[in-house]
């Protein structure tokens, strides 16, 4: 009898602790993380991160709910899933979960990670004092449009046409396609709109770029485009047109070249925006980030098999080679 006692004090003590971090667990606060199917695992990673620095570990005083999507259609399913089961706050990894999420609730704290353009998708009033339930970080950097034509006519010089690929669902992609056409015109360039919305849309574009003799591409922010990066990657080669991105993760999927903030500063800052609003804090009182790092970054062997080279200056420029 006494070894049963001694054995069982500490076990019931176990017991309590277990009980007691499943208690907590299951009154912890739920998030809802939307993102693209097949966007990259690192910029999720990178988030949770900067969560775990902050104190939180999902499980166990903090829960997240995923949810994927890949057409723009899907975003707004998938946010009526969340808000149906309580969610206490939305995490918007692209445009398009952020304006799913900014239209099916105007209560439910939105924080944006990485995401382009709120101003101009909607979402927010200004990006000092957003005005709404939504805040986060952004990777808005407009003036990086007219820097990625001017390497692209580095690389091209005899570049007199350049299509860029956009999604039309996308409210700010006409906007940056109207700044690429202003950029092109300056320097003697005509351009032409390559529109894909679904993931079949991406041959006939190619063909319509041929059509039109493009000879370099370029592609729109946005989520959906950047779920197709390896096809867009693959028909660049096939087809021997040089593309400058506007993400190192299409470089990374065999692009040629790429000139943009990235995501993982965004990401990695988000976590703040969500303990900020856990501890009280009202979205539309939260100042929204944009990106401070930019790289350029190239792949040597899409380089190599279109017969490139970059200039000395440009290549002094480069942040990132993969290979």
């Amino acid at each position: 009898m006494l070894f049963r006692q001694r054995v069982g004090v500490p076990c019931l003590a176990l017991l309590a602790v277990i009980c007691g971090t499943d208690a907590t667990a299951q009154t912890a606060p739920v998030l809802g993380y939307v993102a693209a199917k097949n966007a990259n695992p690192k910029r999720l990673e990178v988030f949770k991160q900067g969560l775990t620095d902050l104190g939180y570990i999902e499980g166990k005083n903090l829960r997240i709910e995923y949810r994927e999507a890949v057409l723009d259609a899907d975003y707004h399913i998938v946010t009526a899933d969340l808000i149906n089961r309580k969610v206490d706050m939305i995490l918007a990894a692209n445009v398009a979960a952020t304006v799913a999420a900014a239209k099916a609730t105007n209560v439910i704290p939105i924080v944006m990670l990485a995401v382009f353009d709120p101003v101009g998708v909607g979402v927010v009033k200004d990006l000092m004092r957003p005005g709404t339930n939504v805040t986060g970080t952004t990777m808005y950097a407009p003036q990086l449009i007219g820097e990625r034509l001017r390497l692209l006519k580095n690389i091209v010089p005899n570049l007199d046409k350049a299509a860029m690929f956009v999604n039309g669902n996308n409210a700010n992609n006409t906007a940056q396609f109207e700044l690429f056409r202003s950029e092109a015109r300056r320097a003697g360039i005509e351009v032409q709109s390559l529109d894909i919305r679904k993931p079949e849309d991406i041959d006939a574009a190619f063909d319509r770029a041929l059509i039109f003799g493009a000879r370099g591409l370029a592609n729109a922010v946005d989520s959906f485009i950047n779920s197709r990066r390896f096809a867009l990657a693959a028909g660049a080669a096939k087809y021997k047109l040089p593309m400058i991105y506007s993400d190192v993760e299409y470089v990374a999927a065999g692009g040629l070249m790429a000139l943009g903030p990235g995501h993982y500063e965004g990401y990695y800052g988000a976590a703040a925006y969500v303990d900020k609003i856990l501890h009280g804090a009202s979205p539309s009182d939260l100042a929204i980030s944009g990106p401070t790092e930019f790289t350029l970054s190239v792949n040597r062997a899409a380089l190599g098999k279109l017969g490139l080279s970059l200039p000395p200056d440009i290549v002094v420029r480069v942040g990132e080679w993969i290979d």
